[in-house]
């Protein structure tokens, strides 16, 4: 362990035991792995603690994380640590879901995080808004340090018993510059609700400011994709389990055209002493931060709670 490792967890120990004696508390850990068509993979591990620990669904907490990334030789770390936040209605996550933190790569101390604020107006409405900011993780990238941020509102209706639709507005900016607009949306019909079937058509967009990043990672000026696929989302034995399976297409700059395809799985729910644990696991064949033609990456992952 390194003795930046070894500061982090000094640090999680203290506020851990500070809290304790006042609520109940929780021990998390997250596994995320994920690899491309490029080689190029991520080995992220996470572990922290959650005070004021409610349910899944309500606390707040602080983990320590690092991300090994490898590709043909090359490796680099990231150590970072963040504050966890979540407090959310259990049935229609109406509510906050947040992380935040600092994350050290290259030299360089970069922010990230994940929030989403939602809000239910009406049985048959909601509203988001989210914002988040990552490492863009390319070889070149991460060399460089570079970064990006992203602010969106999302607006839900249901149109009738059987059809929603969902739309989303956002931009996202990269330390070297380069900026994003994005646009995308979803219609869903629900297929057999009692087994929660549906089938959906998705669309997304975005168009990009700056063209030349010095092949720093993929950087169309002009991207479309839409999918039509199978989803289910349906609770049994206690367990929550969604997938979705979804094949489409996409234009770059007017011209490139591929196939794409995507297919994910999740389950979640409670295992003995209160203990929840998360599975997910997705493949995805569609452009991203790398060369476009043919690439696709997969991502599996876990994540345990144990309330104490």
């Amino acid at each position: 362990m390194t003795l930046r490792a070894r500061a982090l967890s000094a640090v999680l120990f203290a506020i851990l035991t500070a809290g304790g004696a006042q609520a109940q508390t929780a021990l998390t850990g997250d596994i995320n792995a994920s690899s491309d068509a490029e080689h190029f993979d991520a080995l992220r591990l996470r572990s922290g603690g959650l005070f004021d620990y409610e349910s899944p669904f309500h606390y707040m907490g602080i983990a320590a994380q690092t991300t090994r990334y490898a590709q043909s030789g090359w490796s680099r770390d990231a150590p970072a640590i963040l504050v966890l936040w979540r407090n959310q209605d259990r049935n229609t996550l109406a509510g906050t879901i947040a992380e935040a933190g600092v994350v050290r790569i290259a030299g360089r101390t970069r922010l990230i995080g994940d929030a989403t604020w939602s809000l239910r107006p009406s049985p048959r409405t909601g509203i988001e808004l989210l914002a988040a900011g990552d490492l863009v993780e390319t070889q070149h990238a991460l060399d460089r340090a570079t970064a990006y941020t992203f602010a969106g509102v999302s607006a839900e209706r249901q149109l009738t018993p059987r059809l929603t639709a969902i739309g989303l507005a956002g931009y996202q900016r990269f330390s070297d510059g380069n900026e994003r607009v994005h646009l995308r949306g979803r219609l869903i019909w629900m297929l057999i609700p009692k087994q929660g079937l549906s089938a959906q058509l998705r669309w997304r967009q975005y168009d990009t400011s700056q063209i030349d990043v010095g092949g720093a990672y993929f950087n169309p000026g002009r991207y479309r994709e839409w999918q039509a696929g199978l989803a289910m989302r349906k609770r049994s034995g206690g367990w929550l389990w969604s997938g979705t399976v979804a094949a489409g297409r996409e234009q770059i700059d007017h011209n490139f055209r591929q196939t794409t395809l995507l297919a994910e799985v999740r389950t979640e729910g409670t295992l003995c002493k209160d203990t929840r644990l998360v599975l997910h696991a997705s493949y995805n064949r569609a452009a991203g931060f790398a060369t476009a033609d043919g690439y696709w990456y997969r991502v599996v992952g876990m994540t345990v709670i144990v309330p104490f």
